[in-house]
This record gives structure tokens, sequence and C-alpha cells, in this order.
């Protein structure tokens, strides 16, 4: 579909709601949806519509339920639900994509290393909360079971399958047979030696998790946390799987900042940042295989040189 098409039946989803909308643009297409933001009479809004990668699965609803548990605190900084393809089943947002949500637009500008510490503190306190919520069900990425949320899949290892890409050790296969061994074969051996560690640093209570804190996700302005977005990953898993993903896309300090306002206990803190350290090593096995996927040569050089750099951090240990 054309974007002049799609625009179009942004514009007659957003009416159908009585939004009035004006100006609508594209914005992204992230990992599980495409995404708009369109200037209305209630104020802006962003659109997102339901559009997965290869090899991703992808749902709205567990998104929107979550972000509605987290709303039930005031002043919780994510996105507000305005309307979805269940409250409005007789709407779409483009020919043979059903499912779509429309939020209240969030300001800011996307994560970076020069954002201010505060930004961190306050992304931890939101995680805390995350975290907090009552346990679910199931492992992996969640889903909505008729009136109650649980993982898509019976044990840890699934679980941590369905959220990422080749997750060894959890894949049950040799990491000789992953693509790193391949693009990086000097490094099979060092990683080999921490499965045991690795897979400690998984077993903790499984939680809900947001599980993909790159900069994009993450929205601030003013030294302010104005938002976390895009909860199309949120999963049941340890919750140092979080702290894993800021230190694969923000690094260490961005880690031990963000436990500053997750929590007062340091023997907590100095576990979670231990843990982090090595479930980072799995996301980086998961963006060189995903690298490969969808052919991203950029993308597998950035996930390698953060594996190769992790493992000497855990080296240096």
């Amino acid at each position: 579909m054309s974007s002049d098409h799609a625009r179009e039946a942004i514009r007659r989803l957003l009416d159908g709601l009585g939004l009035g909308a004006r100006a609508i643009v594209f914005v992204a297409k992230a990992s599980t949806c495409e995404v708009w933001r369109a200037d209305t009479d209630d104020g802006p809004v962003a659109v997102r519509v339901l559009a997965p990668r290869p090899d991703r699965p992808g749902e709205l609803d567990a998104d929107i339920a979550i972000r509605r548990l987290l709303l039930s605190s005031p002043g919780a900084p994510v996105a507000r639900p305005l309307a979805d393809h269940r409250s409005h089943p007789g709407l779409a947002a483009a020919p043979g994509r059903p499912a779509w949500t429309v939020d209240r637009w969030i300001e800011g500008e996307p994560a970076d290393a020069t954002i201010a510490g505060s930004v961190w503190c306050e992304l931890g306190a939101l995680l805390a909360n995350l975290h907090a919520l009552p346990a679910v069900d199931g492992h992996g990425r969640l889903a909505v079971d008729g009136a109650r949320l649980a993982g898509r899949r019976d044990d840890a290892d699934a679980g941590i399958r369905d959220r990422f890409e080749a997750p060894w050790p959890f894949t049950g296969r040799a990491l000789g047979e992953h693509p790193v061994a391949d693009a990086a074969p000097e490094i099979v051996a060092r990683l080999e030696r921490l499965e045991p560690a690795i897979r400690a640093a998984a077993e903790a209570q499984p939680a809900i998790v947001h599980a993909d804190l790159n900069g994009a996700n993450i929205r601030h302005g003013g030294g302010r946390l104005r938002g976390l977005i895009d909860f199309a990953d949120v999963s049941a898993l340890a919750p140092a799987w979080d702290f894993a993903s800021l230190r694969y896309f923000h690094g260490e300090a961005a880690v031990g900042a963000t436990l500053g306002g997750y929590t007062g206990d340091s023997t907590r803190a100095a576990r979670l940042t231990h843990d982090a350290r090595l479930l980072a090593l799995v996301i980086a096995l998961h963006h060189v295989s995903r690298a490969r996927t969808l052919d991203l040569p950029h993308r597998r050089a950035t996930a390698l040189e953060r594996l190769r750099r992790g493992a000497d951090e855990i080296d240096a240990h």
C-alpha cells in the first residue's frame, strides 16, 4: 500500500474515532509496528499498526494491557491508550492489518550517552513498578488469554527463545552452529567457558520486563524521563534481562544510574549488575543472528563489537 493510501487509511480510522485528524506523518517502521503521528482535535496521537518483520511474532494486546496497569499509578511515564482494535472492532487502520492502537503522543528525544543521570534514575523507578506487577503464568512474550495475561511458553528456556533469536546457550544447540561462529570464531571458546554463569544469571524468578530498552524507546527532555514507549516485546523473564538490554544499548554507567532509582538494596543492585553483564552477551548474540536474518551488515558489526567488549569487561572483573 502506498504512503498516500496508508495516510488516508489512518485518517479514516481517526475520523471514525471522532478525533478530527489533521497532519498525519509517518514516523518509523519498528520491529513489530508501523508508527504514525497525527495532530487531532484531542492533541497529538501515535497510531501504531501491527506489521511484524520476518520471523518476529507480533501482537499489541499485551502492550496495551501492561501500559494500562502501569497507568493505574498517577503520572506513570508511558503512553496512555485511547482506542484500539479490540475496543473498536469495526475500524481498521489498513487493509489486511486489523491490529492497531491509538495512544497519546509522547514528546521527547531518544536516549543517548549524553542524557542526564536523573533520566536513568526515573527509568529505574518505572522499571521497579513494572517488575513489581503481579506475576503471570508462563514464560517469554506475554499474550492476552481471555481476561488474563500469560507468557506464551511453558518453560524458561523456551521463553528466552520466544523473545530472542538464537539466544545461546538457551537454544539447545552448540554455539558452533550459531552465526557468531562464522562471524567471530575467536570468541566461541571464551563464551563457552561462560555458559554456566550465563545460565545462572537467567534463573531468577520471572517478572514482567520491557525487554527492549534501546534509545528510541526511552524518551526524555529537560532532564526528565518523558516516557518509555513500545511495549511490543513485553515478556515474563528474569528482571536482569532489562538491565542487560540497558547495558547492551547504553553501557554499564546507564545500568548503575538506573539501578539507583530501581532499588536501595546495594546487594540486589550488585547482583543485577553482575547478571546484566552476562545476559548482555546473549542479547549481542541475538543481534548477530537478527542481522543475518534481515541482511544488515552494520547491525552485525555493532553487535560483534559489543559482544567482544562485553566479554573483555567480564574477564576484567
